[in-house]
């Protein structure tokens, strides 16, 4: 069976079970595409409240069957490596910053499992193609992208980068490309023109490549205050100093920000969500304080910031 027709029919049944009413609020403004700006509109980031949806998946996300899209996730992350090895530009086994990467993952991986039950048996993989773009990202299903530039011209040291792919998975346990390729579905069915993405299409068309279509999908407020709390929730637990997002975010802003299309486009950020991170870290300290084996007291200061004690009761 075609994908497309296997993902109309996954689709058809979710509009059987929750009515005519769950399609024409798809269709007409819980689009996750960014809407033209507004005379006097509120930044991308602060129109989101603080709602994490730990508990529920999104009904969109029913329209595409897990399995479907990790195994599409899968086949063009091998297209990816393999141009990257074609072109030399896949950083070996032995290259420190693949080295550095996979250590990092490794360590945080067995955190992240508790999030998402198919993560459980996801094949994980890390590597690294040298290049001087600041991106990366975590497929569905575990494969895990690293562009060189956000290393090398950002200088991440080993919390900040704990931090990224911290943040990184979250997306991926969370399912958030997942749920918004379920809300442009149920926005085009009713036309019948499915604009093919992440290579959804059927088998005679030409699939765009998943590396392309991440950076150009723009992740909402509330999928990157989810992200937040959980890629730093792993981080910390698995060692990784939490007060690092703050300085992580602080410099992919500032080397993206004017980029067309650029990563911090796709991670909606502002003076809210530096705000939101700051009052999270309470919480996360102590994790990063057992991982490590000191009390919070014991840590030292990062980057001028304290240690973001919990007020005694």
């Amino acid at each position: 069976m075609k994908v497309h027709a296997l993902i109309r029919v996954a689709a058809c049944a979710v509009w059987l079970h929750a009515g005519l009413s769950f399609a024409a609020s798809a269709a007409s403004g819980t689009s996750d595409a960014a809407p033209a700006a507004a005379p006097n509109a509120q930044s991308p980031y602060s129109t989101a409240s603080d709602q994490i949806r730990f508990g529920n998946a999104a009904l969109f996300r029913n329209l595409i069957p897990s399995a479907t899209l990790e195994q599409q996730s899968a086949d063009e992350y091998a297209q990816i490596l393999g141009e990257a090895r074609r072109t030399k530009h896949l950083l070996g086994d032995d290259n420190p910053l693949v080295k550095r990467a996979r250590e990092i993952a490794n360590r945080e991986i067995p955190f992240a499992l508790k999030w998402n039950d198919r993560s459980k048996n996801w094949k994980w993989e890390v590597n690294v193609v040298r290049s001087d773009e600041i991106r990366m990202y975590c497929l569905p299903g575990g494969k895990i992208v690293i562009y060189s530039g956000l290393i090398d011209r950002l200088r991440l040291n080993d919390n900040e980068l704990g931090m990224m792919i911290g943040h990184e998975i979250a997306h991926a346990l969370r399912e958030h490309a997942r749920d918004r390729l379920g809300r442009q579905q149920a926005a085009q069915l009713s036309t019948g023109t499915i604009p093919p993405l992440f290579g959804f299409a059927d088998i005679s068309s030409t699939p765009l490549g998943i590396g392309e279509q991440l950076l150009a999908m723009r992740y909402t407020p509330a999928d990157e205050t989810e992200a937040d709390v959980i890629g730093s929730e792993i981080a910390s637990r698995a060692g990784y100093d939490p007060r690092a997002a703050i300085t992580l975010w602080k410099k992919i802003d500032t080397r993206t920000r004017r980029t067309p299309n650029g990563f911090i486009w796709m991670h909606p950020y502002d003076a809210a969500r530096v705000h939101d991170l700051m009052k999270r870290l309470p919480d996360m300290m102590p994790l990063y304080a057992k991982a490590i084996g000191k009390t919070v007291d014991q840590l030292p200061n990062y980057a001028g910031m304290g240690r973001f004690k919990k007020p005694k009761l």
